[in-house]
């Protein structure tokens, strides 16, 4: 008897918070996708650093947990609001406690078991949509096939434990102690509490100055690069105060909405105004937490997705500075110990194109201080320009002439952009001063020590020839594309003793590996962190105004009553709708561009251009809207039904 009624109501929930049930889904789907992915042996091979993908897919899975357990709480916590009269009437009706409790646990064990299996089929799909994208990002081929782990369904379950069961468990112990009155009462007790905790508007004030002094902190620190002592505690504990700067604001937000808005008559009176706002300001002092809470969710969800766009554009610049010749290898020794290479390269791939060359060192020169190259070359690395002419064309690139007095330089799409901006400090050779004619940005293997790292100068060979020889260059171009599996056993040839910082070996293939590898970890993991707290808020903004719907409608029946068609009356439920889904976001999308403007300046600075940054943000954000759009498009529809509905 028991168990059918729990199924009847499972069902019944399921249908009312549809939009909390399909969050569920595809929060689960996506657990699972991903724990797929970290256990597919194909997906794993493709690179030795996709290793590290296991480990941080199950890092931020944990958060993750964290997060869909906070909103299964709130949800269950929700609809037992909701139906604390129906449970009320159970009590005395002498039905105990305790087997209250089971039935509404067993209710929401039901629904967890459902979303869980329709996540094992969503999450399937899911994963040959991911694993397609990884396959075709390392240029392989990939037939679609059913793949099942036991390891992954085992671990997606212990997520699904974790998550309901410390809900549930704390669910049990309030109806196992709940009195009748309690219960019957409890949205009463519920609107007495929030009237009771409104926030006075100094609090507002308090928690404005917290946010701006922790935002110039937070300014500063990645402004000075982490030059200041305890500069990594003052990064984390200006952003923490930032995020409770944020949580403070919102929830005394009501109250300074209270005392400016509604306190100016010439404003409330105008139009719809007054019912709008008293509507907005009466919701938001109910939810002003959890309206904190979401500010916070959707911040780290607009940062994560930026994030994740710039280290994709990150590692795009990275290997463009890295990537030119199919083989390169340097070295301060003896050329003739790169013969065993160049022999094993010319019997298995075919060599098209080879040069051996000396880059030079200008030791006095302060350039890479000016453009801010990371590197252990304290120096500016300088090309002969008759070596420059010859790999050039054997590239494939446009010829470059060399003006007399001038020199050219190799750099980043970064270090153009600045140079077009405030021009470049002249090159001194000799006691001969060289003024820039331009920065040429193709691909030449300047990020990996061949070249330098980061940039390479271009002389006159009479002037390049007078400094001191860095190391030995060979660069070769192939007839067959060298695989990135091969690379160890050629860096083994190349060195039989390696100097880290002096010499250098690469392939195009294993810097592609690396790359894409990269992009993997950080984009993918950024992307599967953000959809899910963006799913997570739009819930419960969601839920909360489809839960209201039944408790408005008596307000939109007296203005139909006073005349107002049904056409203002969804005119009226679009504004209201808009503004509840507004508010949250106001204040989070800005902040989180602050944010990542400061984080891209810190670490991504010398590879991420301006255009970059803003195509970055303009791409999460519209990623970030559409999700929440769906989401609003669904609350106004399903709030407007339940309003305009015929009684």
């Amino acid at each position: 008897m028991q168990g059918s009624i729990a199924w009847r109501n499972a069902k019944h929930s399921a249908k009312d918070y549809r939009i909390y049930f399909l969050t569920v889904v595809v929060s689960l789907s996506l657990m699972y996708a991903f724990n797929l992915l970290i256990f597919s042996r194909e997906i794993m091979s493709f690179s030795s650093q996709m290793n590290a993908l296991t480990s941080v897919i199950i890092g931020i899975s944990v958060v993750i947990v964290l997060v869909i357990g906070w909103l299964i709480h709130y949800m269950a916590k929700y609809m037992l609001e909701k139906r604390s009269m129906e449970f009320g009437t159970y009590m005395l009706l002498g039905i105990p406690n305790e087997k209250i409790a089971s039935l509404y646990i067993r209710e929401n064990l039901i629904m967890g078991a459902a979303a869980f299996c329709a996540a094992l089929a969503v999450g399937s799909f899911l994963y040959q949509i991911l694993a397609l994208i990884i396959v075709n990002l390392f240029q392989a081929t990939y037939q679609i096939r059913l793949f099942y782990s036991w390891k992954a369904v085992g671990l997606t379950l212990v997520y699904v434990f974790l998550m309901y069961g410390n809900s549930m468990i704390r669910m049990r112990h309030y109806l196992n102690k709940a009195e009748v009155g309690e219960l019957l009462y409890i949205q009463r007790q519920v609107e007495k509490d929030k009237k009771g905790k409104k926030k006075h508007r100094r609090s507002f004030w308090i928690y404005l100055v917290l946010e701006i002094f922790s935002g110039s902190v937070f300014y500063l620190v990645c402004h000075k690069g982490m030059e200041w002592d305890y500069s990594g505690n003052l990064f984390f504990l200006s952003l923490g105060g930032i995020l409770l700067g944020l949580y403070g604001i919102y929830t005394t937000l009501t109250a300074v909405l209270s005392g400016t808005l509604l306190e100016n008559d010439w404003f409330k009176y105008k139009k719809d105004r007054l019912f709008l706002l008293r509507g907005m300001t009466a919701k938001f002092s109910s939810i002003g937490k959890t309206l904190g809470t979401l500010a916070i969710l959707l911040t780290l969800t607009l940062a994560a997705t930026q994030l994740g766009v710039l280290f994709e554009r990150f590692f795009a610049a990275q290997i463009q500075g890295v990537t030119g010749f199919d083989v390169t290898v340097s070295t301060q020794g003896e050329a003739a110990q790169m013969e065993r290479l160049k022999e094993y390269v010319e019997e298995t791939y075919g060599i098209t194109y080879e040069r051996e060359y000396p880059l030079h060192l200008d030791k006095e020169s302060l350039l890479y201080e000016w453009i801010g190259a990371d590197g252990y070359i304290e120096g500016t690395p300088v090309l002969k320009y008759s070596d420059f002419k010859e790999l050039w064309k054997a590239l494939g690139y446009e010829p470059v002439s060399l003006e007399k007095g001038k020199y050219l330089l190799i750099g980043a799409s970064k270090t153009a952009e600045d140079f077009k901006k405030k021009g470049m400090p002249p090159l001194e050779i000799g006691g001969e001063k060289l003024e820039i004619q331009t920065v040429l940005t193709e691909p030449f293997n300047i990020s990996n020590g061949f070249h330098g790292t980061g940039y390479v100068a271009v002389a006159e060979d009479a002037l390049a020839g007078t400094l001191p020889v860095y190391h030995t260059c060979l660069a070769m171009e192939t007839k067959e594309t060298v695989t990135n599996g091969d690379t160890e056993y050629m860096t083994e040839l190349a060195y039989g003793d390696y100097q880290a910082g002096t010499d250098s070996f690469g392939t195009n293939a294993a810097v592609e590996a690396a790359k894409t590898s990269s992009v993997v970890i950080f984009a993918f993991a950024l992307f599967y962190i953000g959809l899910i707290f963006a799913c997570t808020a739009a819930t419960i903004l969601a839920v909360q105004q489809l839960g209201d719907a039944s408790r408005y409608k008596f307000r939109y029946d007296i203005l139909s009553k006073l005349g107002m068609d049904d056409e203002k009356r969804s005119w009226l439920i679009l504004k209201q709708i808009s503004l509840y889904f507004l508010v949250p976001v106001c204040i989070p999308i800005p902040l989180s561009i602050f944010i990542t403007l400061q984080i891209n300046r810190l670490i991504l600075n010398s590879l991420v251009t301006g255009r970059i940054f803003i195509m970055a943000c303009g791409i999460s954000v519209g990623l970030f809207l559409l999700i929440y759009l769906l989401y609003f498009a669904a609350a106004y529809l399903g709030y407007r039904n339940k309003i305009l509905e015929e009684d």
